[in-house]
């Protein structure tokens, strides 16, 4: 039996191949510039994107935490500023209260030496009362040295009046002494921030200048009414406002010391 001979394609069975490799490689192609494109639109596209929803937002975030730490770097240095200026108002006011310590220690010790003036002025009282009641006894019993005893008494008795006098208006500056005293304390009182002290002293003290005012033979009729009026008016404003109360009280203080001086009422 003989070998059959190798049978070769015909042409339709090469063009066939051809077609199909030329289809296959034109398929690889579209596939390759398909691809090409895609990856291309994606870096064209998703790049913006990226940077959009990756870079920038943590670029955003950035400058507003720089931002914010500027802004908390200018609270601090507020804070340090207003801390700085608090203290040195505190100073102020420390050194201000050591001064009024220093006033009232002064005027206590002024005071105690117008108590200690008014006893030795008493006591010279009470020393010339007895030596009048003694001429007046010689009088009596004396009747042949009556008319030189008289004379002896009548002279004595300007002495008598100008030390009432003087005792008097020793007992208005003790009195205008006390009430300066009380408002000293209630600004003390009052630069502590102690506003029920404060009010306190200073209604006391309102009490207690109306009374003096009041007393018959300090002020003339004029005075009296001038000053009840102004006392009413700072007596009103205690609750309300007692810085203002306060510095009405004092300036009515200066007006009665400088009345009792022999100056006049004048307003403030």
């Amino acid at each position: 039996m003989s070998a059959e001979a190798p049978t070769q394609p015909d042409g339709w069975t090469r063009l066939g191949h051809a077609l199909g490799h030329f289809l296959a490689v034109l398929l690889r192609l579209l596939f390759v510039i398909l691809l090409a494109v895609g990856v291309g639109a994606g870096v064209y596209y998703g790049v913006p994107y990226a940077y959009a929803t990756l870079v920038q937002p943590v670029q955003n975030n950035t400058n507003q935490i720089a931002l914010l730490n500027g802004k908390l770097d200018n609270l601090k240095s507020g804070i340090d500023a207003s801390q700085s200026a608090q203290d040195a108002r505190l100073t102020a006011l420390e050194t201000q209260t050591d001064s009024l310590r220093q006033r009232l220690d002064a005027d206590e010790s002024e005071l105690a030496t117008a108590k200690a003036n008014l006893t030795a002025e008493q006591t010279a009282r009470n020393d010339l009362a007895g030596q009048v009641a003694d001429l007046k006894a010689q009088l009596s019993a004396q009747t042949s040295a009556s008319a030189g005893l008289r004379a002896d008494v009548d002279a004595l008795k300007p002495s008598t009046a100008a030390a009432a006098n003087q005792a008097a208006k020793l007992q208005q500056q003790i009195s205008l002494l006390r009430l300066q005293n009380a408002l000293l304390l209630a600004r003390i009182q009052l630069n502590y921030q102690n506003l029920g002290d404060a009010r306190a002293v200073m209604t006391t003290t309102v009490a207690a200048m109306r009374s003096f005012v009041q007393s018959p033979g300090v002020f003339s009729a004029d005075d009296q009414a001038s000053l009840n009026v102004r006392l009413v008016t700072a007596g009103a404003l205690v609750e309300a406002d007692p810085a203002t109360a306060l510095t009405d009280l004092e300036s009515i203080w200066s007006q009665m010391d400088h009345t009792l001086s022999g100056g006049s009422a004048a307003a403030p």
